[in-house]
Parts: C-alpha cells; structure tokens; sequence
C-alpha cells in the first residue's frame, strides 16, 4: 500500500511559489478581462440568445444504450455505497487506510460536480439515495398527508452543504472513518424516514448534494428533454432555463463560500492565526473562518441584488441572475480541486482493491503507485488561472443575456453593473487566495 499524505484531506491547493504568474498580476487581469467584456457585450450583444439554443438536439442512439448503462451504474454505485458505509465502521479509522475518505471527498464532492458539469444530471440517475428512496416508495402505502412546508420551501437542502463544509474544513476529525460513517448513515435515516411519511418525491428536496450536482448540471451540453429524452446543446447555456429560487441561490453561495475558505484556510496569515491550535479550539477558529468567509460571499450578492432591484423595479433581481453563480462555483471547483482530482484521486483505485485495509488486492491495484507528475505544477497554475476567469466571463455572459431578454437597452446595461462589481471581487479574491 502506497502511503498517502495525510494532507490530502485539508483540500485547498493553497498558495503556491510555481505558478506562472504573481497573485496580483493573476487578480488583475482578471479584473481588466471581465470589464473589457462587460464593454464588449455592452456594444455587440443587444439580443438574447441562449433561449433559443435551449432545445438542443436528440441523442437518437444513445436511447437504449442509456437504460442499460443507466441500470448498471446505478447498481454499482449503490454497492458501492455499501463498501463505503462498511469501511466507516470496520476499516481502519485513518485516512491512509481506509477508502471512505478518499470517496467521500474527491471521488463524491470533487468528482460527481465536475462530472455533472460535463455530463449533466447523471447522479439524479445514480445516486444511492435516490435509488433506495425510490424502492421505499414501492413498499410503503400511499400516503396523502401534505408535506410540512420547512420540507418543501427546499430550504431543508441548504442542512447537509453547510454540514459537510464544517465536516470537511473546520471540524479537526472531519475526516475520520468512524466520524463520516455515523453522518452518512444518520443523514440516510433522516432521507429515508422523509420518503417513508411523505414519499421521494418530497425527501428529495432535503437530499442536498443532489439539488447542488442537478444545478451544477444545468452548465452541461447533456440533458433531458421534457419527454426524458437524451439531448444535447451548447455548453453553459442551460442556465438560462433554470428557476433559481432563495434556497437553491443560498446552496451555491453556501458551497461558493466553503469552496472560498478552503483557498482562505490555506494562506501563510491564515496558518498563522491557527498556530498552536488543535482539538476544539482549531475546530472553533476554523468555524468562525468558514461562517466568516461565506458570510462575505453571501452578502456581497445580495447587497448587489438590493442595488439591482431598485436599478430595474424588479424584486426577482436575486432569482434572475442566480444562474450566473452557477459557472463561477464549478470554475472555483476546478481551481481548487483539480490537482486533488488528478493526483490524489488516484489513491482510489489502489484503495479499491484493498478497502478495509487487510491486505487484499482484488483489482490487482493495490501496490499501484500514485504518479505525482502525470500533470506539472504550470499546467495546474494555468488551469488555476483560467478557470476562475472563465468561469466568472461566463456569469457576466449569462448576465447580459438575461437582462437584454428581460428589460431596454439602458436599463439591461444599468442592471449588470452591481454585478459585474461582485465578480470583479469574487475574481480577485479567488485568483489572489489561488495564487498567493
């Protein structure tokens, strides 16, 4: 078995001293990208266009094909599931070891966002959560009792992001086996005793991490149509689709947030203010820093979306143009994680083979070494830089659209402006804590 640092799970790449440029040039830039495309769309774009690419078209061949791939990855995620879920509480409670660490942070957070912005709502198809709801739906009498409406407000969904950020950033045995094993199987109780009173179709929507991977799907070229058809389209358009309400707004604010702090958690000031902290009073310091941070996230929208209904006489100015967090949250993702993914991810199939840690190698993966230098230190600071800048262009994008669509000419212009200052800051923030 490959030793694995046990640094993996403190997730932010961090600062860095070998990227390509220096934070400040990186910030910048950044900046000056998105305010000369803010001038550029301003003169060239006067009519929306994503709503007519929203039909896309029928992926004709792939619709049998589909079932049975659809049918044989749900069964295998779903034991899957279960191999996790036994590691938890008989493999070895470290992060070395065990393969629930690895899943649960990389493979599950890092790689179903990422893969959901390529492939669409493929985990609304494959998830363990939805497959085990919809078979308690089959079992249990039909019940006509209304749904309390803390459950479908959807506000329930906003619970386990804001738990598994604090598991994961600031809680100091987030990434204890034992400490995961007891909050998946606790949250699957609470999911599956939901569907037993008032069905799936209501759990569902405090099934969080499945309303953030179906909104971050929305960016996909791949989707279903409205007879559940395969189809396929341009890329980032299908935002223009979604009805953002205040909970989903709040789910991506709340992961922009956590996904922030983990850059913040990683710089030197940072490091310096948790020095000499351990046990509760690190989880204490870090909490503060996480509910800091997204606090900041959180309220710069909003303070911009005030501004923006009282520019336009729209108090929907926060739902309108929720969909342009969604490109800057999975380009923040990819900043952050992507080295994580290629790397460290690698340590999944070595674990595979070994997932209890007793000595197995059922692949034949077991004595596989992680290569550390499949991808350099210059591509990952490219890929850095160049997915939290576009990511951000394509929110300024997606904003001028739906404002020409919605409103004159003047006014569309004038309603992009609190916006475009919030991700001129989002952008500086991130490339500075990216590369710093």
């Amino acid at each position: 078995m490959v030793l694995i640092f046990n640094s993996l799970f403190a997730h932010g790449v961090g600062g860095r001293s070998d990227l390509p440029i220096s934070e400040w040039i990186a910030a910048w830039s950044g900046a000056m990208a998105l305010l000369l495309s803010f001038a550029a769309l301003g003169l060239l774009w006067h009519q929306p266009r994503f709503p007519k690419l929203l039909n896309g078209h029928l992926i004709s061949k792939l619709v049998k094909t589909s079932q049975v791939v659809a049918a044989t990855a749900r069964l295998v995620v779903l034991v899957l599931f279960f191999v996790v879920l036994a590691a938890c509480f008989i493999g070895p409670d470290n992060t070395v070891a065990n393969i629930a660490p690895t899943t649960v942070f990389i493979i599950f957070w890092v790689g179903v966002a990422i893969s959901s912005a390529i492939f669409g709502p493929f985990w609304k198809t494959v998830s363990p959560w939805e497959t085990l709801g919809k078979l308690l739906d089959k079992s249990r009498t039909v019940v006509t009792r209304p749904a309390p409406n803390w459950l479908t407000s959807g506000w329930a969904a906003l619970i386990p992001i804001t738990i598994f950020h604090w598991l994961e950033l600031a809680y100091h045995h987030g990434s204890s086996p034992r400490v995961l094993g007891w909050s998946i199987l606790i949250y699957t109780v609470f999911l599956l005793a939901l569907a037993w009173r008032w069905g799936w179709a209501e759990a569902r929507k405090a099934e969080g991490f499945g309303v953030l991977f179906q909104l971050i799907a929305a960016i996909s070229p791949i989707f279903k149509g409205e007879d559940n058809r395969l189809k396929v389209r341009l890329p980032f358009v299908g935002i223009s689709a979604l009805n953002m309400s205040g909970p989903s707004i709040a789910i991506v604010l709340a992961a922009l947030g956590g996904t922030a702090f983990d850059g913040v958690s990683r710089t030197g000031w940072w490091l310096d203010l948790a020095v000499g902290k351990s046990g509760g009073g690190l989880t204490v310091v870090n909490t503060l820093g996480l509910a800091w941070v997204a606090l900041i996230i959180g309220v710069a929208y909003h303070q911009a979306s005030r501004i923006g209904s009282r520019l336009t006489s729209d108090q929907n100015f926060a739902q309108i143009f929720g969909g342009s967090l969604i490109p800057i949250l999975i380009g923040y993702d990819v900043a952050h994680y992507f080295s994580l993914l290629i790397l460290e991810g690698q340590a999944f199939k070595i674990l595979l083979s070994d997932p209890y840690g007793q000595g197995w190698n059922i692949f034949g993966t077991a004595d596989h070494a992680i290569n550390w230098t499949v991808v350099s230190t210059t591509v990952i600071g490219w890929v850095q830089i160049g997915s939290i800048v576009c990511g951000h262009l394509l929110g300024v994008l997606f904003a001028h659209d739906r404002s020409v669509e919605l409103w004159s000419k003047r006014t569309a212009l004038r309603s992009q402006y609190p916006m475009l200052m919030v991700m001129v800051l989002y952008t500086v923030m991130g490339l500075v804590l990216m590369t710093g």
